[in-house]
C-alpha cells in the first residue's frame, strides 16, 4: 500500500485548522531592506554686496533700465543725470540687505538714488532674486510723500527691510529740506513689492509740549525743550498771557513752514517751523518757533503771545 508523504509546511496548515490556534513558524530571515536616507535641499547662496555693483536695475527717475557698473548707471549728479547705489552712516554704508527666504531662496533690497541731471529725486528700493534678478521696486516717495529723502538708517524686516528716512516734506516745505523724519518698511510679498510707514515724526508733539511749558511757566520743562535762543521768552510767556488756563486752548496745532512766518524775522534766530496755538473763544493766538535738530528731534526756538481782534 502507498503512503502519501505530506510536506512539513501541509503539517502545519493541518494543525492549525485542527486546533483553532495560532502557531508562529520560524523562517530565517529575508535580505535586508535599503536603508532610506534624505538628503537636505541644497540651501542657496545669499547674495551679496559686490554682486549689487553690477546689477540689473528697472527704469527708474525716467533713467532707462540696465545694469550698474561699479554701482552706477549712467552719470548720477551731472549731465542726463542717472542712478547709484544709496548710502547712510556715517561710514557711508551701501543701503542693501539680503535674507533667505521661508522658501529657501536668496533675496534682497538695494536702495538707490538717482536723478536727471543734478536734482536729486526720490530714492527708490529696487527688490531681487537669485541671479540677481529684479522682481519688483517702489519709489519711496510713493509711500512717504513728495521729497528728497535721505536713508538715516536700515534694519531687517519679515520679507524686506525698515528704514529710518529723513527729509521728506511738510506743508509748503519743497527744494532741498524737508522736516518730516520717517521709519517705514519696504517688502516683497511673493507677488509685488510694496511699502508701508510705520512711523511719521514731525514738529508738532514737541511744540505741544513746548507750548504747555510756557504757559505753566514750568522751568525744568522749559530748560529741556528750548533751545538759547527761546528760552528767555518761555520764562516770560506765563507773565504776558492773557488765557493762563491750558485747558482754554485747543489742543491741537496748526504748522507751516518758517518760510511762510514773519513772526519771528529779525531775531536772528534759526528755526524751519512755526505752530499755531488758538484760545477757545477768545482772540489771542500763541506761536511757537521749532528748530529741527536731528532724525525725529526738535527743540522750540521761540514762542509769541498776541491778540487777534
Amino acid at each position: 500500500m502507498l503512503r502519501r508523504i505530506i510536506p512539513v509546511a501541509a503539517i502545519a496548515t493541518l494543525a492549525l485548522t485542527v486546533s483553532g490556534c495560532t502557531i508562529t513558524l520560524p523562517f530565517p530571515p529575508g535580505p535586508a531592506s535599503p536603508a532610506s536616507s534624505t538628503t537636505p535641499s541644497p540651501v542657496a547662496a545669499q547674495l551679496t554686496a559686490e554682486q549689487m555693483r553690477s546689477a540689473p536695475v528697472p527704469s527708474v527717475c525716467d533713467q532707462p533700465a540696465g545694469h550698474l557698473k561699479d554701482g552706477t548707471l549712467g552719470t548720477p549728479g551731472g549731465g542726463s543725470g542717472g542712478v547709484s547705489i544709496a548710502t547712510y552712516g556715517t561710514d557711508s554704508t551701501p543701503a542693501f540687505l539680503a535674507w533667505q527666504g521661508a522658501d529657501g531662496a536668496p533675496y534682497a533690497v538695494l536702495v538707490v538714488d538717482c536723478d536727471q541731471g543734478g536734482v536729486a529725486w526720490p530714492p527708490h528700493a529696487i527688490f531681487y532674486s537669485a541671479g540677481p534678478t529684479v522682481l519688483g521696486e517702489v519709489d519711496i516717495s510713493d509711500v512717504l510723500g513728495n521729497g528728497r529723502q535721505v536713508i538715516k538708517t536700515m534694519a531687517p524686516a519679515p520679507n524686506g527691510v525698515r528704514l529710518s528716512v529723513a527729509n521728506t516734506y511738510a506743508s509748503h516745505e519743497d527744494g532741498c529740506c524737508g522736516t518730516v523724519d520717517a521709519v517705514a518698511d519696504f517688502t516683497w510679498d511673493g507677488n509685488k513689492a510694496q511699502g508701508k510707514v510705520v512711523q511719521r515724526i514731525t514738529e508738532e508733539s514737541t511744540a505741544k509740549a513746548a507750548f504747555v511749558a510756557a504757559l505753566t511757566g514750568d522751568k525744568a520743562a522749559i530748560d529741556k525743550l528750548y533751545n538759547a535762543d527761546g528760552k528767555a521768552e518761555a520764562l516770560e510767556f506765563k507773565d504776558i498771557v492773557v488765557v493762563p488756563n491750558p485747558k482754554k486752548w485747543d489742543s491741537d496745532a496748526s504748522c507751516d513752514a518758517a518760510s511762510e512766518d514773519e513772526l519771528f524775522e529779525g531775531d536772528g534766530r534759526s528755526y524751519e517751523r512755526v505752530c499755531y496755538f488758538g484760545a477757545k473763544g477768545v482772540y489771542v493766538a500763541a506761536f511757537v518757533a521749532m528748530k529741527h535738530t536731528g532724525f525725529g528731534t526738535w527743540q522750540a526756538a521761540g514762542v509769541q503771545f498776541m491778540t487777534t481782534d
